[in-house]
């Protein structure tokens, strides 16, 4: 952690905090004055989660969109409108609405510039313009990255891969990623466009049946070298990859886990 003064810490200073709670791990980039608030929000928005599934398994294990109870809990009700719009489970919104809730709770306190990235899913609010990047190849010591504009408001940017990380895909996707309003969107039309691209010539049309949602914004599918796009898709660098920013779990370090959603992630302003 950055170093304090008068044995307080600088509650103005721009951090970049890496948290662990149970399977969650997450970088948190914000004044520090609002971490804490972040912390809270990825606790609670687990333990919602936790009782949903202890009441019904089959919210864990669906692949299908999930119709849930209007009694059900805030964060599981959203879990599931994100779903049924990309057709996917609910649980392939779960690094998207973590991500997103702990910003919004920070937006809460007035944070206007920061992120949270839970393990290449990121929620994000910028005052400023910054870059992230998108790590695809475990070989490569370079990158692509999106050169992102000072946003109004909360976006998200959510990747999947059928060929790193442990996300559940049927496609072959080296790098699927969705810009939606929200984390909780973009999560799953990650998901759910990964799902589509199995080949090259998939990429043609991998899009198609999403481009109607409304929040989807842009999209970026790669595979073996070849890759498409939809929608206002930020402008694309190439940047040198750094390693000492990645979003990975220290007790899950095994390559099953490296990633965490399968795509390794950055903002550096």
């Amino acid at each position: 952690m950055p170093s304090q003064s008068n044995g307080d810490p600088d509650m103005s200073e721009f951090v970049l905090a890496k948290v662990e709670i149970e399977e969650t791990a997450a970088t948190i980039a914000a004044d520090r004055k609002f971490l804490a608030s972040a912390v809270e929000a990825i606790r609670s928005t687990r333990s919602q989660i936790e009782r949903h599934i202890r009441q019904d398994r089959f919210f864990l294990t669906t692949l299908e969109p999930y119709d849930p109870e209007p009694s059900s809990e805030r964060v599981i009700r959203r879990m599931c409108a994100a779903s049924a719009a990309a057709g996917v489970g609910p649980m392939a919104t779960i690094a998207g609405v973590i991500a997103q809730e702990a910003l919004e709770a920070m937006v809460s306190k007035g944070c206007r510039h920061g992120w949270v990235d839970n393990g290449g899913d990121i929620a994000l609010i910028l005052d400023k313009p910054a870059t992230l990047e998108i790590f695809s190849d475990l070989e490569s010591r370079n990158a692509c990255a999106l050169e992102l504009e000072p946003t109004d408001e909360i976006i998200g940017v959510c990747t999947s891969s059928g060929t790193l990380g442990h996300s559940v895909s049927f496609g072959n996707a080296d790098v699927a990623l969705a810009i939606a309003d929200d984390a909780v969107l973009a999560d799953a039309l990650a998901t759910a466009i990964g799902n589509t691209v199995t080949d090259k010539e998939s990429l043609s049309t991998c899009f198609d049946s999403f481009k109607s949602i409304d929040g989807f914004r842009a999209g970026l599918a790669m595979i073996e070298g070849s890759s498409s796009m939809y929608g206002k898709v930020p402008r694309i660098v190439e940047v040198e990859h750094n390693p000492e920013r990645l979003t990975t779990h220290g007790k899950m370090s095994s390559a099953r886990f490296i990633g965490t959603s399968s795509l390794e992630t950055e903002v550096r302003t």
